[in-house]
C-alpha cells in the first residue's frame, strides 16, 4: 500500500509546475494571437490598396451645380450637434462650447 501511495505522491504535478505550465501556456498563447494579428494586419493592408488608374479618358466638363442641396440654418445644426454631444456625455448643454463644424 505504501508503494502506490508513493506513486501517487509521484504523479502529482506540485504547485510550481502547475504555475509554470499556465504562465507558458498564456504566453505561447499570447505570442500566437500577436503572430496573427500581423498576418492580418499586412492581409489587409494588402487588400485595401487602390486599384491602378485606368487609362487617362478624355475630361468631359461636368456642370457643376453649387450647393444642390439647400443648407440646413447653421444655428440648429450647432444646437444639434451640442444636444448629441450632451446626451451622450451625460452632462447639460451649457457646459460645450463648439469651436467649429466641417463637412468631412
Amino acid at each position: 500500500m505504501d508503494s502506490l501511495m508513493l506513486l501517487a505522491a509521484m504523479a502529482e504535478p506540485s504547485f510550481l509546475q502547475v504555475v509554470a505550465m499556465g504562465l507558458i501556456t498564456v504566453f505561447v498563447v499570447l505570442i500566437c494571437l500577436i503572430i496573427i494579428i500581423k498576418i492580418m494586419g499586412a492581409i489587409m493592408a494588402g487588400a485595401s490598396k487602390p486599384a491602378p488608374a485606368p487609362a487617362a479618358a478624355p475630361a468631359v466638363a461636368a456642370p457643376t451645380v453649387a450647393n444642390a442641396a439647400p443648407q440646413p440654418n447653421k444655428q440648429q445644426l450647432v444646437a444639434a450637434v451640442s444636444a448629441a454631444i450632451a446626451e451622450d456625455m451625460g452632462g447639460s448643454v451649457d457646459h460645450i462650447k463648439i469651436h467649429s463644424i466641417r463637412k468631412l
